[in-house]
């Protein structure tokens, strides 16, 4: 499928086919909504429809809503299209062929027209009728803001999944976008959180997502994001992501590619994150680093090595050693 950025006027996707003139589709479609959602679909059918019904029941109407159902083999179709006949804002279609995570979320991303950008992952949903209201009214106060997340929030599908929610803060503020990326080396986690969580601005993501990327497809966009503006955090949960065995981030077993890597190497080739990268940021991913990947990674283990000093990593090590040492025995002390 070949979209125009942003697509013509009587050429969209709509009602399942990839092409259609719809002259006779309504207003709405002659005028730029605030809001673009966007919704890629792959096999969604178990929790689709909670995931529309969060949409739909929005305060916030000066939306619109594209679904881009990827080769789905289930009756995903079947509910789009119940729900598209229910609310005129919806415009779907059908990939031919299967396009996988980060290019199905670029057709969509192509075909958006908002000024602000809204996805949400099939197998989510959000938490509050007010939550594109108030992501919208977030990053309106603050111009100089290339997106606005919210505090992180896992509904779990079954037992045995142990990650836990990375908490940015525990207070709403504005935080500068290239220091947040600093925090997430520092910390080596996501902090902004799945697309779900987040609502950002249409020019700041021209580029699209790199499909390079599968894992991380998310906390790469959320980079390119952070770099060219402030973050805005809402401390509410008002989206959750459903973790889940089937959902397509989910980790291949025996696989390990090295996405976190290519990550942090392009981006210690900046000069302003090599400028602004902290002792604990270097420490945590030369560390994490020769930990996942080995000898694919001495490379840039041995420049963040060099920047921090040996002296210093030292005296890093042994402070990492003695808070394990402390946590331990506080503990032990608690179970006397």
């Amino acid at each position: 499928m070949d979209f125009e950025d942003p697509a013509p006027v009587g050429i969209r996707p709509v009602n399942g086919k990839a092409r259609i003139d719809f002259t006779d589709a309504g207003p709405h479609y002659y005028r730029a909504m605030k809001v673009s959602v966007l919704i890629p679909v792959f096999n969604a059918e178990p929790h689709l429809a909670e995931c529309l019904e969060s949409v739909l029941f929005q305060d916030f109407s000066d939306l619109e809503i594209i679904i881009s159902n990827d080769a789905s083999a289930d009756g995903s179709a079947r509910i789009i299209e119940s729900f598209a006949q229910r609310d005129s804002r919806i415009r779907w279609w059908t990939n031919p062929q299967n396009l996988g995570e980060a290019g199905n979320s670029n057709v969509c991303l192509k075909s958006a027209r908002g000024e602000y950008i809204k996805f949400i992952h099939a197998d989510d949903k959000l938490l509050s009728a007010s939550a594109i209201r108030k992501m919208v009214e977030a990053i309106e106060a603050h111009p100089g803001a290339s997106l606005v997340c919210c505090r992180q929030n896992f509904t779990r599908s079954q037992a045995g999944f142990k990650l836990e929610p990375r908490i940015l803060s525990d207070k709403t503020g504005c935080f500068s976008g290239r220091r947040i990326i600093i925090t997430c080396l520092e910390r080596d986690a996501n902090l902004i959180g799945n697309p779900s969580h987040v609502l950002f601005r249409r020019s700041n993501a021209k580029r699209g997502f790199d499909e390079r990327f599968k894992r991380l497809v998310d906390y790469e966009m959320w980079f390119h994001l952070l770099e060219q503006g402030d973050c805005v955090y809402l401390a509410e949960t008002l989206a959750t992501w459903r973790l889940h065995p089937k959902q397509q981030s989910a980790p291949v077993q025996g696989i390990e590619p090295q996405e976190g890597l290519w990550l942090v190497r392009s981006y210690y080739e900046k000069e302003w994150l090599r400028a602004a990268a902290t002792p604990k940021m270097l420490f945590i991913q030369s560390r994490a680093l020769k930990a996942k990947y080995g000898s694919s990674a001495m490379d840039v283990v041995k420049k963040l090595r060099a920047s921090l000093g040996s002296a210093r990593f030292l005296l890093l090590w042994v402070d990492r050693k003695r808070s394990k040492i402390n946590r331990w025995a506080g503990k032990v002390a608690n179970r006397w």
